[in-house]
Parts: C-alpha cells; sequence; structure tokens
C-alpha cells in the first residue's frame, strides 16, 4: 500500500540525501529508492530537518501595537510600560486570542511545530489572556502548544495574584510561570520562588521561570530557585539570567554549578537582552547571560522568540532560524561545530526542554519537518532562507517560493 507522503533527495542534518516516506502523521521510511507515494515531492537535496520548537513566548502582549492603536491618545502619550498596564486592564479574550492566532499563524510559516505561549496571569490581566490563548490549541491540533500562566507583576504588592496564578494553573497549563527578580526585594523574590515551586508539586507542573534579567550582578533568584530544584528534585526552566553575565566569575560558577546540579535547561534570548540592557555607561554591554560556560559545565542551553512586538521588543517574525542567527552572533556562536549547537538550540534540545515526545528525524519519529531552501544549515542561516516545505502532521501546511530579479546593465 502507498505511503501518504514521500520527500524526495531530501539533504539531511548528516550531509547524506534520501528519501523520506511518511504515513499516518508518522515517518515510515528513511532510504535510497523508496517505493512510491499518494503524493511525491523532489526537494533536490534542500537541507530538511526536526520542525522549531519555540520555548518561550509572550503571546498575550505579542502585536501590543495594534491594541495601542485604539487607545484614547492620553494613554498612548504614556511611556510604554504604564501604557501596557491600561492594555491589559482592557484585554478581552477575543482580542488576545486573534492576536496570538497571529502568532500561529507565522510559527506555521516559519516552520515551527511547538511553542510555549506565556499568558499574563495578574491583577490587571486576571484570567482573560489565558481564556483567549485557550482557543488555539482547539484551532491548531496539528501543533503542540503550550500554556504558561504568568504572575507578571508578582505578589508583594499584589498579594491577590497568588489566588489567581493557582485559579490558572488549576484550569490546565503546562507549566507553571515565576518571575521572582521583579519582586522588591531578594526575601520577597525567594518568597515568590517557594510559592510557584509549591504550586508546580501541588499540580505535577514543570516550574518555567522568568530570573535576573537586569545588569544588576546582586540580582540571584535564579541561583535560589536552582537550589530549590535540587533540594525537591524538581524540574526547572530559567530564562534570560542576564545578571549571570555581569557577576564576577567566581559568584558565577557557583551559580553554574548549581543549574547543573538541578538539571535545569536555559532559555537565553539574545536579541531581546541586545535591546533591554539599556544603559549609558561604556562599554555597553550585550545583556547576555554566559551562554559558552553553561554549555561547558553541560548545561543545557537553548534560545527562543520570546518577545514579538511589544513594549520590551519591538520587532520580531516568530521566526526560529532568525532567533538562531541573532544567537550566533550575540552568544558568540559561529564557527564550525558551534553552529551545530545552535540547530540543537532551536530544534531538538528546545524540544527536551518541553519534554515533547516523538521528535527527531528516524523512522518512527512524527512526521513534524521544515524544509529550507539550502543546501546546508550555515546556508540557511547566513542568507535567512525560505522555509521551502512545512509539514506538520504528517500533511504539508506551508510553502515558500523567493523569487528574485536582477537587472544588470551591459
Amino acid at each position: 500500500m502507498a505511503m501518504d507522503l514521500m520527500l524526495r533527495n531530501a539533504r539531511l542534518p548528516t550531509g547524506q540525501t534520501a528519501d523520506i516516506g511518511i504515513e499516518d502523521g508518522c515517518i515510515a521510511a528513511i532510504g535510497e529508492g523508496l517505493s512510491s507515494a499518494k503524493q511525491e515531492i523532489d526537494l533536490e537535496q534542500r537541507f530538511t530537518q526536526p520542525a522549531f520548537v519555540n520555548p518561550h513566548l509572550h503571546a498575550c502582549k505579542s502585536f501590543w501595537s495594534w491594541e495601542l492603536a485604539h487607545q484614547p491618545a492620553k494613554v498612548q502619550a504614556l511611556h510604554r510600560f504604564e501604557a501596557l498596564g491600561q492594555i491589559k486592564r482592557s484585554y478581552m479574550p477575543e482580542s488576545v486570542y486573534k492576536r496570538g492566532k497571529r502568532l500561529i499563524e507565522l510559527a506555521i510559516q516559519n516552520g515551527t511545530w511547538a511553542i510555549r505561549l506565556f499568558a499574563d496571569v495578574d491583577e490587571q490581566a486576571g484570567l482573560r489572556a489565558l481564556e483567549g490563548l485557550k482557543r488555539l490549541q482547539a484551532e491548531f491540533p496539528f501543533m503542540t502548544i503550550q500554556l504558561i500562566p504568568f504572575p507578571q507583576n508578582g505578589f508583594a504588592r499584589f498579594p491577590e495574584n497568588m489566588e489567581l496564578l493557582e485559579q490558572a494553573v488549576a484550569q490546565g497549563c503546562d507549566a507553571v510561570g515565576a518571575v521572582p527578580w521583579l519582586e522588591p526585594s531578594q526575601a520577597d523574590g525567594e518568597a515568590h520562588a517557594e510559592f510557584c515551586l509549591g504550586l508546580a508539586k501541588k499540580y505535577n507542573l514543570p516550574l518555567h521561570a522568568v530570573a535576573d534579567d537586569t545588569e544588576d550582578p546582586n540580582s540571584a533568584t535564579g541561583a535560589y530557585l536552582a537550589a530549590l530544584a535540587v533540594k525537591h528534585r524538581w524540574p526547572l526552566l530559567l530564562t534570560q539570567l542576564g545578571s549571570l553575565g555581569f557577576q564576577d566569575d567566581a559568584t558565577a560558577r557557583k551559580t553554574i554549578g548549581l543549574i547543573k546540579e538541578a538539571g535545569a535547561t536555559v532559555i537565553s534570548n539574545a536579541h531581546i537582552e541586545l535591546v533591554t540592557c539599556q544603559t549609558t555607561r561604556q562599554p555597553i554591554p550585550r545583556g547576555n547571560t554566559r551562554v559558552k560556560e553553561l554549555l561547558a559545565a553541560g548545561v543545557r542551553v537553548v534560545t527562543a522568540q520570546d518577545d514579538v512586538d511589544n513594549p520590551y521588543y519591538p520587532f520580531g517574525r516568530n521566526d526560529p532560524l532568525d532567533v538562531a542567527l541573532w544567537t550566533a552572533h550575540v552568544a558568540q556562536l559561529a564557527w564550525g561545530e558551534e553552529l551545530e549547537t545552535v540547530r540543537h538550540m532551536v530544534t531538538d534540545w528546545s524540544a527536551q526542554a518541553l519534554g515533547l515526545e516523538g521528535y527527531g528525524l528516524e523512522v518512527g519519529s512524527k512526521a513534524n519537518l521544515v524544509v529550507l531552501d539550502a543546501q546546508n544549515w550555515r546556508e540557511a542561516l547566513q542568507f535567512q532562507v525560505a522555509k521551502r516545505y512545512v509539514i506538520l502532521g504528517g500533511r504539508i501546511r506551508a510553502e515558500e517560493k523567493r523569487e528574485a530579479r536582477l537587472y544588470v546593465e551591459r
């Protein structure tokens, strides 16, 4: 019986060329001269790999300019973070859903299979952002869309947010979000971390925390979270850890050792950190965490889109290929095998961080693939090439073909 889809002449990450046969949403065969299928495509030795994974995106804030445009002039005149607070108070599930849907459409177009979306849950947004994003899971069943409630404004100033966060988790989420570094003191940050870990344990979910997104070397919630994870043997993801780059080497080594002992994953969003690390002193820092030192210590480090058109970052295409190029630059992972490290950061390492099953490019894996219009990964990064075909759930979900014309006088 013929398979559903045959991808002929795919250039695999190993450098080999092979056919990939797909049946019932899974990879059924990989080899040369495979039998015919109901649909066949000649990939002409284009680089083919498992679809991208984006482990961190603040979805409810994305495309905030759409909302800002409809606000009164007095709100538009506010500093962007103050304006965000006003917008969050007016969140409606429908508007969050529409902006989230645009994110998912971009994710598909750019070759992403799995994505973790953050929804603010606090005294401003209530549970409305989470309600809007939940609709996306039902609408795009061929994708893996994970949802994380995020207590953006903390607990010390707004203790009612603790109850809101538990209500959100009880509705069904994929991890518990935390942001202890934004609390007014280290003690408040530690209490924040302990409460969120307690929720994670109660509902048997991993903890995903934004930690120390600052140039202040004294911000140490990442180390505290890692110590908690070691003590309780609990799965932990840490995003940003910018302060690690501003600490003295001895302190940083101690924190990295704790993170390694905890088995935690670190998510470094290099393009965001370049913009958010605002300072007038010279030399202007990159704001990036110690990616190479974390990797050398055996810590799994990945990268993510994080933000798209919000008060923290005005750009973003929700494109992991774009994010990978930024990471190669900012983390200085640009030569030889370092580029393969970057590829892992937006593919299988991120899949492992999110606990995804069936990910990969081997017989039996789920047929979630992206075909890049390049002969190899370095070329794809350099030229930011088209995602020629995006296969999700065993079916082609997107195609892209670019055309350029040169008119050169002779």
